[in-house]
């Protein structure tokens, strides 16, 4: 009953160097079984990193498409929506020499020149 107790796996990977780590996971079968596990994992990363690369890539290009949509839509349309505006914007006019009043229009005005309505 001399068996030295595991502190766990992560300790163990932390703290010695990587031939003791060796020598440890011969000897403890429950720290062997975690870094099979582990290594498992990593090696689904490994396995995993070109396409995640090739999606960064993609995302890069897809980015920068983005944008160029953006400056061209914006350098277009911001003038194109300026001048269109002016269409549908009602201006009043008074008292400038173009301009007719209400009476020399024809309309029925009273005593003040506004328009007279029965």
């Amino acid at each position: 009953m001399n068996e030295k107790k595991c502190n766990g796996y992560e300790s163990m990977y932390t703290f010695l160097n990587e031939e003791d780590f060796q020598k440890h996971l011969e000897t403890c079968e429950e720290c062997r079984k975690e870094h099979a596990r582990i290594q498992r994992v990593s090696d689904l990363i490994q396995e995993a990193k070109p396409y995640i690369k090739e999606k960064k890539k993609q995302s890069r290009v897809l980015r920068a498409a983005c944008a160029a949509f953006l400056v061209v839509f914006a350098t277009l349309s911001v003038p194109i929506y300026t001048v269109g505006t002016n269409i549908y914007e009602d201006v009043l006019v008074y008292n400038e020499a173009n301009s007719l009043s209400i009476e020399e229009m024809g309309l029925p005005v009273d005593e003040y020149g506004f328009l007279y309505i029965n």
